[in-house]
């Protein structure tokens, strides 16, 4: 008998290899490593992404794996508080360190803005379940188009795809869609800005 293998569809794709913890790993060390390329910049990246992306990505994993969570992108949006409230300590934690340590500016800005950003989001999630994709892909464009300039807006048909790829699936309406990008837009990526520059 014959098995046939089932192909992701594209939506689902885009929604796995761009999700926020590691679109925000990416950024966390291609924005320091792009504005100056060094082994430091390179150590600081990478030690920020395992940290504030790679340890909550970790646990939520294996919570999924227990039957706590649902799934790996916190579907029930009464779930996401106690997540959100765990990734703001490390945010938090490591953004102290960068600051006292002096670390990339580029990371500073970045987890500010993540840190600022989140809190809003885990005040609204209980009630609207608010895209974090959406804010992910917003803020990312903003945050490329100012460290890499015109370069940073051949992210905007991957941006746009992501967040079409949630309502595709289901996973957010697109008012939810919307406003996470808006806001990405708005919040996420002005913050990283004025700081940045």
């Amino acid at each position: 008998m014959s098995t046939s293998i089932v192909v992701p569809h594209w939506e689902r794709t885009a929604t796995e290899a761009f999700q926020p913890p590691v679109l925000l790993a990416a950024l966390l060390i291609a924005l320091p490593w792009g504005a100056n390329p060094t082994a430091a910049s390179l150590w600081w990246g990478i030690s920020a992404a395992l940290i504030v992306c790679g340890i909550p990505l970790a646990v939520v994993l294996m919570l999924v794996r227990r039957g706590v969570l649902t799934d790996h992108h916190v579907s029930v949006k009464e779930h996401r508080r106690p997540v959100m409230a765990g990734v703001l300590v490390l945010v938090l934690s490591y953004l102290t360190a960068a600051i006292l340590l002096q670390g990339p500016i580029e990371i500073v800005a970045l987890l500010v803005a993540t840190f600022l950003a989140g809190l809003v989001i885990a005040v609204v999630s209980p009630w609207w379940k608010i895209s974090g994709h959406g804010m992910m892909m917003g803020g990312t464009i903003v945050a490329l188009t100012t460290s890499w300039g015109a370069v940073g807006l051949l992210f905007v048909p991957v941006g746009l795809a992501v967040c079409w790829s949630r309502i595709r699936l289901q996973d957010h309406t697109g008012p939810q869609v919307i406003s996470g990008f808006i806001y990405g837009l708005a919040f996420l990526g002005s913050i990283y800005a004025w700081i940045v520059t």
